[in-house]
């Protein structure tokens, strides 16, 4: 009897069913806001986004939630204590707290070690929208599984037009599909450069092994819901290099020879949505659908947490308790929370009102959100913008499109915010120790940032006399020409075009490598010419006019990267490119730049796909491989000389980390024996060393180390 009893309770325990829910998105896309709250408590249409995952997860019929936490934890907890989730919940919720996680990939590990899931589990974002018909997509996958034994991951992606506004405008991607059986078999990220589409580069060996016929698809919307089996976790803890869950996961397992895994794509059909709001476009393209009832019965009036809202005509939501004023009026695709006024002849149009507002007469707000407990005064303009919790703008001031207002901000009297102008209450400052920081791979970007009152007063020019607030930038550093690209206007109206433009110049997740062509200075050793890290096909244009060696630029920087993205050792990296030296009769010079090339390449990988800040990925890579530099460099001239390819490539990187890649892979070099003080001070008193304003602008960072080597040095001799 007591042996069968056990049986049963085994088999109890196999068929639950576990959801794990990333509460950290590991971006800093919505930066300044998410130095205070987490993204996946900031409202969309006035309800916290996890509400929406829990929902979907509730619908779902999930036994078991983990929720991995890394920033704001305490904050997420205390929610989920204080809510519904907590007494009424269909499943039970564990918050799982890691201060270490910096990406997904570190997540999945985390969750390996822990030994925490026991079958197949479902893995979403927590700021995901969706109404998904989850039955039906589990169906799908477990038939998949039944067919296909060597099956680990279904992905849920939704058709959506190449102009679709949910799809997101800074990792579009292609995917290769059966068209019978939906298995993917080629996947690939599509960075735009200089808003142009990038091309896709299939091996033909991949479509042959293709039975049936297939279609390469670029209007799929990915929904950031995944079911995968347990060895999902397991690939990742084997391979500690993937990082992302689409370009280092699903792309290495397609293109693996070893793993001979499959993974397939779930399709939704017309009248399912599904979505995550990974930007500040798609935040208000999101919300727009929400209060459109493209998502029912996700919905105001389906009142999650504990509202009251109506539905009225024109997708119009109002809470109770709510003050309107005879003249004022409220347009369409418009929600207004609990105990918010609007004044007279105020105009509010396709915006979302938190509770507890006071908007003030002849106020005009449209394609706006304004938080809870905000204070709008009398003659306010508001376009295409973002005003937080308990900020106030006072009257007449102008808010132009693209602007965000941080939580506790005032803008004074009178004030015109220029467009995509991002304003905090206080300063956001990292830590003070110089090496900790930059050497440190211990803390998220998120947390290094922290709010320091009184260090700097507040911008006048911004918030006016009578008002609290500083301008954020990702970099304080920027180059007038940065400022003006970071707070440039797009021609297209509405607050999802307008934000677009801030999505790629949060701080620690620098923008992508500014796309514009510099004049080289003529050396003896020509180099090449990065016009772009982000495109599909890397473009080698510094030896055009010999084929020779643009060959050997391009193969090279390929077995560099195929060693990096398949862990090869130390030792067998050195061989490949060694061989291919003798073979095509190049130089060490430029064996050394095609290394440098390929690993600087994969840090702006990291940095471009937000899975690393430039001082975490440029630790990682140079780390690990700045080994191979003692195969190529055998005198003080080879050691002085990687250092000036070093400096040239980081100077053709973005303005605002290209001074970080460089001081980083300095100091690697440097604690790993690869170069010493004599080679560095050498190549810091070189003519070629400030041959150019870039090139000099790259050196501010790594000035102090050097000041930092030579006192250590004074020292020494005393």
């Amino acid at each position: 009897m007591p042996p069968k009893n056990k049986k049963q309770k085994e088999l109890v325990q196999d068929e639950r069913f576990q959801a794990v829910v990333l509460t950290d998105c590991f971006e800093t896309r919505f930066m300044p806001l998410t130095a205070i709250k987490p993204r996946c408590l900031l409202p969309l249409a006035n309800v916290p986004l996890i509400e929406y995952t829990l929902e979907f997860l509730a619908r779902a019929e999930v036994n078991e939630v983990y929720l991995m936490c890394t920033s704001h934890a305490d904050q997420i907890q205390k929610y989920i204590d204080e809510l519904r989730w907590s007494v009424n919940s269909p499943f039970t919720i564990t918050t799982v707290v890691s201060l270490e996680l910096r990406s997904v990939g570190d997540a999945m590990r985390d969750l390996d070690n822990r030994g925490l899931v026991t079958g197949d589990f479902l893995l979403v974002s927590g700021d995901v929208v969706t109404n998904v018909d989850f039955p039906k997509a589990l169906a799908f996958h477990k038939s998949k599984k039944a067919q296909d034994k060597d099956h680990i991951m279904t992905m849920v992606l939704s058709e959506g037009s190449p102009l679709h506004r949910t799809r997101t405008k800074l990792d579009p991607a292609a995917f290769v599909l059966d068209k019978v059986s939906n298995r993917c078999h080629y996947y690939q990220a599509l960075p735009r450069a200089d808003g142009k589409p990038s091309a896709i580069n299939i091996d033909p060996e991949i479509l042959d092994d293709i039975q049936n016929d297939f279609s390469i698809r670029n209007d799929l919307i990915d929904c950031h819901i995944d079911i995968c089996s347990p060895i999902v976790p397991q690939i990742f803890q084997e391979n500690f290099d993937y990082q992302t869950l689409r370009t280092d996961f699903l792309k290495g397992v397609l293109t693996s020879d070893l793993l001979k895994k499959s993974i397939y794509a779930y399709l939704l059909d017309e009248s399912e949505y599904g979505a995550r709001v990974e930007s500040w476009s798609t935040y208000s393209s999101i919300s727009q659908d929400v209060l459109a009832r493209w998502c029912y019965p996700l919905t105001p009036d389906a009142n999650l947490v504990d509202s009251s809202y109506s539905y009225e005509f024109n997708h119009i939501y109002k809470e109770d308790k709510i003050i309107l004023a005879q003249s004022c009026r409220i347009g369409n695709s418009t929600c207004i929370g609990a105990n918010t006024s609007v004044g007279n002849n105020s105009a509010v149009s396709k915006s979302v009102i938190g509770r507890n507002c006071r908007i003030g007469a002849n106020v005009k707000i449209l394609n706006s959100y304004v938080w809870d407990n905000a204070t709008i005064e009398d003659n306010v303009t508001i376009d295409s913008s973002i005003i937080s919790g308990n900020s106030i703008i006072r009257s007449d001031a102008v808010l132009n499109k693209g602007s965000v207002v941080g939580f506790d901000v005032v803008i004074g009297a009178g004030m015109e915010i220029p467009a995509s102008t991002r304003i905090v209450d206080k300063p956001l400052v990292k830590d003070d120790d110089f090496f900790e920081t930059f050497s440190s791979d211990s803390e998220s970007e998120e947390d290094d940032l922290t709010v320091k009152a009184g260090t700097k007063q507040n911008d006048i020019e911004y918030v006016g006399e009578d008002g609290t607030g500083v301008l954020y930038m990702s970099d304080k550093e920027l180059d007038e020409d940065s400022e003006l690209e970071n707070n440039s206007v797009t021609n297209y109206a509405g607050v999802m075009y307008q934000l677009s433009t801030l999505n790629l110049s949060d701080d620690s997740i620098a923008s992508i490598t500014k796309h514009k062509t510099r004049k080289r200075r003529a050396s003896k050793n020509r180099r090449l010419s990065i016009t772009s890290f982000v495109s599909t096909d890397f473009e080698a244009g510094g030896f055009s006019d010999d084929e020779e060696e643009e060959d050997f630029t391009k193969e090279g920087i390929a077995t560099v990267e195929r060693s990096i993205e398949q862990n090869h050792d130390i030792d067998t990296a050195a061989l490949e490119l060694n061989t291919l030296k003798m073979s095509m009769d190049v130089t060490h010079h430029e064996v050394r730049s095609v290394t440098v090339r390929a690993m600087i390449k994969r840090i702006v990988h990291f940095v471009s796909t937000e899975t690393l800040n430039a001082i975490m990925a440029t630790n990682k890579v140079f780390g690990t491989w700045s080994g191979l530099f003692r195969r190529q460099t055998f005198c003080e001239a080879d050691r002085v000389d990687l250092i000036q390819i070093i400096q040239s490539v980081c100077a053709e990187l973005d303005t605002s980390y290209g001074h970080e890649v460089l001081f980083v892979a300095l100091r690697n070099l440097y604690d790993n024996d690869c170069i010493g003080e004599g080679d560095i001070f050498i190549w810091w008193e070189s003519p070629e060393s400030q041959a150019s304003e870039d090139l000099i602008r790259v050196r501010s960072l790594t000035e102090k180390f050097v000041v930092w080597l030579q006192e250590a040095e004074e020292e020494d001799s005393d």
